[in-house]
């Protein structure tokens, strides 16, 4: 099944060929700075996953077994895991990251908070980044069979498990949503975590205030209106399937608070590269009207002469790369890079693996209340299937579920849709916005179905086809084209069709 948010990482593959000017460059410096880093950095885990989007040569089996070889102490401590988890002790700085003295917060007012300790302040920064990463670096080696990883992993995640239930007493609303972003961005390791990063997305959404926004709990952004939490739980909350109406809300407070340079900040008139980051990321992926070029230029503007973009040093590697992933992805048409509401496994329907018709009604929700979706064109397919019930009666339930099963992942393949089981052999297929050839593809479909359907159920078989209803809404209306398309279908059950089928369609729908 194909019903998954495919990682932000996923286009960073394509910075070695990308035709943006900045893409192939920072490929090569961020490979570069990698090559600086040895297996004791805290973030080799990180730069490992990096190293193989951009198809260099893999170390993951040297770096398992490094960590393999070193052991874990109080599962507490800051020593909890075998990886480090900041340059303390015992771990050099590379150069690129340059002597911890010489480090400034990219927020200016915890510039003090820094000082005080350098170390404390880059474990708030990197401990999520580098759990999120390893754990997602051993899930997908342990998936492919490797035993060291597995280990590791089993051994690791109890403690991982801890310190993100940390993140659900809601005490700092920007670690916890970062940790939280860093979390939904990893699909394998949310699929290990998911109902802790759903406690703490539901937590801080009760908390939005009525401007839309998170504000801050501690000094120096005590009751400051944050862009950097609102933008990463807003993103979270896409990727969980959650209060999707909320993210309308807290997208609409980030869109406002973009300042002139293009960029974001917290709490003042400067803008800075995490923040900028995480709300240009927001809204590159949701928000159709979004003007992407002016954060480009504005992180144009600040990168630095190696190449690379940092916070505040160590991490530059890791957030270098996603910059680039984001301005590949940002130069796609807008239904290529839109991120689709995720919904895990354990709630879709079981017999089909698709989501239940709520998930419509959360989508429905999202673009009704988001101007820039509300106004997009959207395609829809309603579809059911002839000789359904026929098959049913001769075959048997059972293999009825199987006709269904198969059907959907049929349906699933469909790149940049999304397909919904609306009820019994009801489905519908909602396009990206913007998408277009949805129509085209879905001919295409009702064409190919009868070979496949005979493959799985023999072609003696007489066969259950699709029948298929077409059209257009503007975002805001998808419930009504929805209703529209449904009663369609109804009508169109008394026409005569083959064995492939039939599709019509029925146009715009306003």
């Amino acid at each position: 099944m194909r019903f998954t948010l495919p990682p932000p990482s996923a286009s960073l593959t394509e910075a070695r060929d990308s035709s943006h000017p900045l893409a192939g460059g920072v490929a090569s410096a961020i490979l570069d700075a990698i090559e600086q880093c040895d297996d004791s950095d805290p973030l080799a885990g990180a730069h490992e996953r990096i190293r193989q989007a951009l198809g260099g040569e893999s170390r993951g089996a040297e770096l398992f077994s490094y960590w393999a070889s070193r052991s874990p102490g109080n599962p507490r401590g800051e020593m909890r895991y075998r990886w480090e988890l900041c340059h303390r002790r015992g771990v050099r700085l590379p150069a690129f990251a340059q002597d911890e003295s010489t480090w400034r917060a990219w927020r200016q007012a915890e510039q003090t908070l820094l000082e005080r300790d350098p170390f404390e302040f880059e474990l708030k920064l990197i401990t999520p980044i580098v759990l999120t990463e390893n754990i997602e670096l051993l899930a997908d080696a342990a998936g492919r069979g490797d035993d060291v990883a597995r280990v590791l992993l089993d051994e690791a995640l109890s403690v991982v498990r801890r310190d993100f239930a940390l993140h659900v007493q809601g005490l700092e609303p920007w670690q916890d949503t970062f940790a939280l972003w860093c979390l939904t961005r990893r699909l394998r390791t949310l699929g290990l975590l998911h109902p802790l990063a759903v406690a703490i997305a539901t937590g801080y959404a009760a908390s939005v205030t009525e401007e839309g926004c998170l504000p801050g709990l501690r000094f120096p952004f005590h009751k400051t209106p944050l862009v950097s939490a609102s933008a990463q739980l807003a993103s979270a909350l896409v990727a969980l399937g959650l209060e999707l109406p909320l993210v309308a809300r807290l997208a609409e407070f980030v869109a406002r608070a973009q300042l002139p340079s293009g960029g974001w900040g917290d709490g003042s008139s400067e803008a800075d590269v995490l923040t900028t980051l995480v709300a240009f990321d927001l809204l590159a992926r949701i928000d159709p009207s979004f003007d992407t070029g002016r954060p480009q230029r504005y992180l144009k503007s600040v990168q630095q002469p190696s190449g690379l973009w940092g916070a505040l040093g160590p991490e530059a590697p890791w957030l270098s790369s996603e910059l680039v992933a984001l301005f590949i992805a940002a130069d796609q048409p807008f239904a290529h890079r839109f991120r689709w509401p995720y919904l895990p496994p354990a709630n879709r329907d079981a017999k089909t693996g698709l989501p239940f018709f709520a998930y419509f009604s959360a989508l429905a929700a999202l673009f009704a209340e988001l101007p820039g979706l509300a106004q997009s064109s959207v395609e829809l397919g309603f579809v059911d299937l002839i000789g359904f019930r026929a098959f049913n009666n001769a075959f048997g339930q059972e293999r009825g579920d199987q006709v269904l099963r198969a059907f959907a992942e049929a349906l699933s393949e469909i790149d940049g849709t999304r397909s919904i089981r609306d009820g019994g052999d009801e489905f519908i297929v909602i396009a990206a916005p913007g998408r277009g050839s949805l129509e085209q593809e879905l001919e295409l479909f009702r064409r190919t179905w009868p070979p496949r359907f005979a493959h799985h159920f023999g072609a003696e078989v007489p066969p259950v086809a699709p029948r298929i209803l077409t059209g257009r809404a503007a975002g805001a209306r998808l419930v009504r084209a929805r209703e529209h398309l449904g009663k369609g279908i109804t009508e169109l059950k008394h026409r005569e069709s083959r064995g492939t089928g039939l599709l019509v369609s029925a146009g715009e729908i306003g």
